[in-house]
């Protein structure tokens, strides 16, 4: 690919930071924030509004930043911390 063609394409794809769960048992404090191409990883479309949810570990609670892809994929919170360790963006 050209190196205009990927600078253009990277022009247009919108980066956001949400916060999400540091970790699977967060014990309600942990979270960090995380920049991700806001495009879902599994089909490029994009990913839906994020707004204030509840994330669980089992027995504590921590408000955290969730959204529902209009295509359909769901993003968990696991595979996007992996997302945003390789996107070269953290």
């Amino acid at each position: 690919m050209s190196s205009v063609l990927t600078t253009a394409l990277l022009e247009t794809v919108t980066i956001r930071t949400v916060t999400i769960p540091s970790c699977q048992m967060h014990q309600g404090f942990y979270r960090k924030p995380v920049k991700l191409r806001w495009t879902c990883p599994r089909c490029g479309q994009p990913r839906g509004k994020p707004v204030p949810t509840r994330s669980y570990d089992g027995s504590r609670c921590l408000i955290v930043d969730g959204w529902v892809n209009p295509c359909g994929h769901v993003d968990y919170y696991d595979d996007v911390r992996r997302e945003a360790q390789g996107n070269g963006l953290n």
